[in-house]
């Protein structure tokens, strides 16, 4: 790809093999996870694992997981393709979630939600973020957060700020290492800003929500961004051409990606949906269904003007054959608050005549008698 300041090219790969030969100390003082290794019996971090353990039971049986097998084994081929000989160890589930979260539990326990996976552009992004938690995953860094608090409750010194800090140390870590993981595994370190550049786009400028752990403990996204590009700008791909995969990534996320839109929409954060889509559209995949969503968006907000655009960005996704049936009858409910009857009685008719099995048509045939009876 690229040389860096003085022309040094970094090639990772043995970087990648001792990590995972022999564990090594990290800058908590905890060696790095082997490849089979598991904690010793009774001690605390058997016990972190135990914690984990059970919340796995709950997810086994949770209906918020996503059980699309063929989404479980795509994701599923990206942890061991990034994690090597500790695929084993590491289970991945996507759950339903529509906001930008994912976790990395002590005994190898991922998860990822729908919406951090709405908001990825293609595969490699996926291997910045599957990188980033295998790292802390590696660094055992669950067991060195519980170290540090003991030691700070100890000395009666503990406060939330320095907590915060350390973590924001591990999570700067957990970069490092998931972006050398990233590119060991042939993907485009190059991709990785782009996530976070995506994210800083969608919130406005405006910082980070303390109330999301994920985000919270994360370093500022400016410094991010800026420390991911520049490790892109002084490493190169050994592996031949970079991928990023983007087809692959959105045909295995197009089946899903439907009610992960419609869970975006309704979660009423509409300035960031709103760029969300924006970024979607822009791609150019599945553009009626997009359409629809922004639809959606100005439907439900309803400020000054929504309406009238909401009309137009239905009217733009029926112009796609991928337009949800859907998209006339919101259309219709967009006329009647319009009070143009004739537009809502003509767009209702042929939503049921494009849906004759339509749930709602009982309703909907009496919303379409009454227009007539008011002509």
């Amino acid at each position: 790809m690229r040389r860096g300041a003085g022309g040094l090219a970094l090639s990772l790969a043995a970087t990648l093999v001792a990590a995972c030969a022999a564990p090594r100390p990290g800058p908590g003082g905890v060696a790095d996870l082997a490849p089979e290794e598991r904690p010793a019996d009774r001690s605390d971090e058997a016990s972190l694992w135990l914690q984990a353990d059970r919340r796995e039971e709950q997810l086994e049986a949770s209906p918020s997981v996503v059980r699309d097998p063929a989404l479980q084994a795509y994701i599923r081929g990206v942890v061991c393709r990034i994690a090597g000989p500790h695929c084993p160890r590491i289970r991945a589930y996507v759950i339903r979630d529509p906001a930008f979260n994912a976790s990395m539990a002590a005994n190898g326990l991922m998860e990822i939600g729908t919406g951090l996976l709405l908001r990825l552009a293609n595969e490699a992004q996926l291997a910045h973020v599957l990188g980033h938690e295998i790292g802390h995953y590696l660094r055992r860094h669950t067991m060195q957060r519980w170290e540090d608090f003991q030691a700070k409750a100890i000395n009666l010194r503990a406060e939330v700020g320095s907590l915060a800090a350390f973590s924001r140390d591990q999570e700067r870590e957990a970069d490092q290492l998931g972006s050398e993981l990233m590119v060991k595994s042939g993907y485009d370190p190059r991709e990785a800003p782009r996530v976070w550049e995506r994210f800083m786009a969608e919130r406005g400028g405006r910082p980070t929500v303390a109330s999301n752990i994920f985000l919270a403990t994360h370093p500022p996204t400016a410094e991010r961004v800026a420390a991911l590009r520049n490790y892109a700008e002084k490493t190169v791909v050994t592996t031949g051409e970079p991928r990023i995969g983007r087809d692959d990534y959105v045909a295995h996320l197009r089946p899903a990606r439907r009610w992960m839109l419609r869970d975006e929409v309704r979660r009423h954060q509409f300035a960031s949906s709103e760029t969300l889509l924006r970024f979607l559209i822009e791609a150019g995949d599945s553009l009626g269904e997009l359409y629809f969503s922004e639809g959606e968006l100005h439907r439900l907000r309803g400020a000054l003007g929504d309406l009238t655009r909401s009309v137009a960005a239905y009217r733009r996704a029926l112009e796609f054959p991928d337009a949800p049936p859907e998209t006339q009858r919101s259309l219709g409910l967009v006329y009647l608050r319009l009070e143009d009857r004739a537009a809502a009685r003509k767009t209702l008719a042929r939503y049921l005549e494009d849906r004759p099995d339509a749930q709602d048509r009982a309703l909907i045939e009496n919303q379409i008698a009454e227009l007539e009876a008011a002509r």
